[in-house]
């Protein structure tokens, strides 16, 4: 008979709920800055920029790194799988949105705006990790709420049985 667990904080959940609730403001942050900072005018748009890209940092690299890992290990391990896409996509944003400030000389002109520079996807980064924060907060407490079902279903089950033959 399964043995009855007592109810323990899931560790992973708790961690994922800590990055989140970090990550959100700056992500809202460098999402605003991204989609209508130029029109409220709160800084010049280099400096924007390198707000944007200040403030993703510790998005993509701290708040994603449990995706990351993840994704870098299905790549290892020649089973591509959903993280192995939220790794190459926010990796191909971050990356190429760093080497556009780094080093917007080496793009083609076609790439460039009207300031001459290269636009960047680090909203797009920071906003993917942040969303998966949330759907693994999400799916971690189903699968809690669904474990604790299990467990009431198995308090119900009684504790001894007694068989009754043929013969009474």
């Amino acid at each position: 008979m399964p043995e009855l667990g007592t109810e323990e904080e899931n560790p992973e959940l708790r961690d994922f709920q800590r990055r989140f609730w970090w990550t959100l403001p700056l992500t809202i942050i460098v999402a605003v800055l991204a989609m209508v900072g130029h029109r409220l005018e709160i800084l010049d748009p280099p400096t924007s920029t390198l707000a944007e890209m200040a403030l993703s940092i510790p998005i993509v690299w701290w708040a994603g790194a449990p995706f990351l890992i993840r994704g870098l290990q299905s790549i290892v391990h020649r089973s591509p799988n959903m993280w192995t896409l939220i790794a190459l996509g926010v990796g191909a944003a971050f990356l190429y949105s760093v080497a556009a400030v780094a080093a917007p000389g080496f793009f083609p002109d076609s790439l460039k705006g009207h300031g001459g520079t290269v636009g960047v996807y680090f909203e797009a980064a920071a906003v993917i990790i942040c969303l998966v924060l949330l759907g693994q907060i999400m799916e971690l407490r189903a699968r809690e709420k669904t474990g604790s079902a299990l467990r009431g279903l198995l308090d119900l089950s009684p504790k001894t049985a007694r068989r009754i033959a043929a013969d009474n």
